[in-house]
């Protein structure tokens, strides 16, 4: 049976918001008194295309109607940018637009003061690892609601519910599982410009500077493959035809699995936001154009269902006037992803989400008038 996804289209999104919410089921599913986390990307710093913080206050004030207790969240990153420690978040989230003054909610980060708050979930299967740490504060909420930016990814591909709960729903350990890889970076030093973004977002000081040049020790690589991400002259670059963005791929059906294990299943709803569809995610702090115009905003109660709806509507997109995909030469219909990350396979990752048994990629896509 496929899944309902409900989508409204770009002109008269925010007036057609509430419905939306009314329409996917999320709102008659909050009762009064529960403690409803809404996980959402706060924006790096620098990045000027994250969800826009008026999206989100209207779930809060959804969520206030029901008599609920609504509280955004997000949690640290592994990479050393200004998302790094709780702090540095909150000052980020501030500068964003995100406070308990603008939205209506507090604003918590989930996973504590450093990053490792939070509570062990065994999985009885699993892809790449047997336990998942979720985040404390998300952990101990009674709904979830998933507010996630549709991007495409270096890893995942493409990133949107799936991703949104997987990696940013866990604490740094399983952040780090999740990102280990057996496949290693290559470093070209004759490629190397020395802009040293490699050598400030290593999380695993592989790279680093010594008398102006930058220096490379594969032993101290996790994997997680932020260098290849910033890197501007391709200097550094993955082989193995992409056991790396597999790996993290296998990692984020397990992270997913071990998050929505801790809610009951109509405890759950997932939004995406097709505003700004970026070729880099969120965590990226230089913003560049949209891979795609706007496609508008879905909502189900079934993630899967979900992002593969957001997928097949930005392929069936024309590629935005200027953008990397469409100086690739991608036209409407085509496969945008492959243009940008042109070693990540997205039938495989459609295989996995097929295989988890966590939900439907066959949907029933109904427009919201």
């Amino acid at each position: 049976m496929k899944s309902k996804v409900f989508w409204i289209e770009p002109p008269g999104a925010w007036q057609k918001f509430d419905q939306l919410l009314t329409a996917s089921g999320i709102e008659e599913r909050i009762k009064e008194g529960d403690i409803v986390a809404i996980k959402m990307h706060f924006g790096e710093l620098g990045n000027i295309r994250y969800i826009r913080p008026t999206f989100a206050r209207k779930v809060v004030e959804m969520v206030k109607r029901k008599k609920g207790l609504p509280f955004l969240t997000d949690t640290t990153t592994l990479y050393r940018r200004a998302r790094h420690t709780l702090f540095d978040y909150l000052k980020t989230a501030a500068g964003n637009g995100f406070t308990a003054e603008s939205m209506g909610c507090p604003v918590i980060i989930a996973d504590g003061l450093r990053g490792t708050s939070g509570k062990w979930i065994k999985l009885e299967t699993h892809e790449k690892f047997n336990k998942v740490k979720v985040a404390q504060s998300i952990f101990e909420a009674d709904f979830l609601i998933v507010l996630s930016h549709i991007t495409f990814h270096p890893d995942a591909g493409f990133a949107a519910s799936v991703k949104n709960v997987a990696m940013g729903c866990v604490t740094k350990e399983t952040k780090l599982a999740m990102h280990s890889s057996e496949a290693k970076p290559v470093y070209d030093e004759e490629k190397c410009i020395n802009c040293l973004r490699c050598v400030n977002i290593c999380p695993g000081e592989a790279f680093w500077e010594k008398d102006g040049q930058v220096l490379y020790e594969p032993q101290k690589c996790i994997g997680c493959g932020e260098c290849v991400a910033v890197c501007p002259s391709g200097a550094i670059t993955i082989p193995w035809e992409s056991m790396l963005s597999y790996d993290v791929q296998r990692g984020i059906i397990d992270g997913f699995r071990g998050v929505s294990a801790c809610f009951k299943k109509d405890k759950l709803a997932f939004i995406n936001i097709g505003f700004d569809v970026t070729p880099d995610c969120d965590c990226v702090s230089e913003t560049k154009l949209p891979a795609v115009p706007d496609i508008g905003i879905l909502a189900s109660l079934d993630a899967f269902a979900c992002d593969k709806a957001a997928h097949d509507l930005v392929v069936k997109a024309p590629s935005y006037p200027g953008s990397q995909p469409d100086r690739a030469g991608i036209k409407a219909g085509e496969d945008k992803i492959k243009s940008v990350f042109p070693e990540v396979d997205m039938p495989r990752y459609w295989q996995l989400c097929e295989k988890s048994d966590m939900g439907n990629l066959e949907y029933q896509l109904k427009l919201i008038d």
